[in-house]
């Protein structure tokens, strides 16, 4: 029966060590997520400006289009003024070259918000950018440490789940059955060690009469409280 403890008390070290391991794996693959997920939102961030830049930047070069005919209208109005018979045409042209001269303050207002919108925005997606790069090489740089880590972890766990099936292979199956569930139940310690009558996996006493048992090591015992298997340390 000791032989069996001693067993599973090599089988507990490996497979806490296994989950040690598939923790670490765990944490590192959700920074690496984060960072992705991070970049992902800071490219969002630039994909967005620049199609509000390219869409500013187009409105501009339409209104300057517009300011350019407008402009050549003005022209060809004022031209005709020489030409102009009566008083009651040469108002009107008058007329007609004001109001062509508002329209174009009008327009060149309008440049000049575009202008200023589009110098604000490629601020910001420059400094996007530069976030941008800035996440994307911690990434980068953080994968390749990662995947090295990552690498060698997964060189260990090959090592330590062959000397888990040794181990396992040398045990009763319904034994086995019985440590892997409390193990998984019981956060990764199905073994408890007693000491001075009380089970350290619960700080639960143990009855007297299974204290007694269990010192004579002639059978397995399990703690009345929380099940775990319970084991002695001898000299």
């Amino acid at each position: 029966m000791q032989e069996k403890m001693n067993l599973l008390r090599e089988l507990q070290e490996v497979d806490q060590e296994l989950a040690g391991l598939a923790t670490v794996r765990a944490k590192h693959e959700a920074e690496l997520q984060d960072l992705s997920a991070e970049k992902s939102r800071i490219q969002g961030m630039v994909d967005e400006l620049s199609a509000q830049l390219d869409e500013l930047q187009k409105e501009d070069a339409q209104l300057q289009q517009e300011m350019l005919a407008e402009k050549d209208q003005i022209t060809k109005v004022e031209a005709r003024l020489p030409e102009i018979q009566t008083q009651k045409e040469y108002v009107a042209v008058l007329k007609e070259i004001d109001m062509a001269k508002k329209a174009s303050l009008d327009t060149q207002a309008k440049i000049t918000e575009k202008e200023t919108g589009i110098t604000e925005l490629t601020a910001d997606l420059e400094e996007k950018q530069a976030e941008l790069a800035a996440i994307s090489e911690k990434s980068d740089a953080r994968q390749a440490e990662v995947d090295k880590i990552l690498a060698e972890s997964d060189a260990t766990c090959v090592a330590r789940q062959a000397t888990r099936d040794s181990l396992a292979k040398d045990l009763p199956n319904s034994l086995l059955s019985k440590y892997q569930r409390i193990f998984s139940r019981r956060g990764g310690l199905a073994l408890a060690r007693v000491v001075d009558g009380a089970c350290l996996g619960c700080n639960i006493q143990l009855p007297p009469q299974q204290y007694n048992r269990l010192h004579r090591g002639k059978e397995l015992q399990s703690c009345p409280h929380c099940n775990r298997l319970l084991y002695m340390d001898r000299a």
